[in-house]
């Protein structure tokens, strides 16, 4: 009667799955980690770290100033993607806010590519009105910029639209 000989092929065949998982692995994180986000949060960060002492003294030169903004966003459609804002901007005095130069930066905090931006004009006592569209549902950080000669204002207000039914 012939002896069965046992198989010297099964630790290879083991040895070899638990290489291909692991090679599997790797190449689905390199994948992810090529095509997804860069991580980059800031364009030329080293020059706008040289620049911080200017931006903290603009800081100072702004609040010096008292201006402050009553910041409103009204989407008019169902989709939750088109709407105005309005500013209202008074003086530390209380009053309304005429001759600015007021423009609107919108960027998505999550995704890169879809930013935009839009002017507003004066529809008397301080309000300022402006349209938007936006490409995306979801979080937005809308960047007030308002200039009146030599004098800058600055905020940021994150709004995030309506679901929409």
């Amino acid at each position: 009667m012939a002896e069965s000989k046992p198989s010297n092929r099964k630790p290879l065949w083991i040895i070899m799955a638990g290489f291909s998982v692991v090679l599997i692995a790797n190449a689905a994180l390199v994948y992810f980690a090529v095509n997804t986000w860069t991580g980059l949060e800031t364009e030329q960060h080293y020059v706008k770290g040289l620049a911080y002492n200017t931006n903290l003294e603009a800081a100072k030169r702004q609040q010096a100033l008292g201006w402050s903004a009553d910041f409103i966003v009204e989407f008019v459609n169902s989709d939750g993607l088109s709407g105005t804002s309005k500013i209202r901007f008074t003086d530390k005095d209380g009053k309304a806010m005429t001759h600015l130069d007021v423009r609107v930066h919108v960027s998505r905090p999550t995704h890169d590519g879809f930013d935009s931006a839009f002017d507003l004009s004066h529809s008397g006592e301080g309000i300022y009105r402006g349209a938007f569209s936006l490409p995306l549902k979801g979080l937005w950080d809308f960047r007030i910029l308002a200039r009146r000669g030599d004098d800058d204002f600055q905020r940021v207000e994150r709004i995030v639209t309506p679901s929409g039914q």
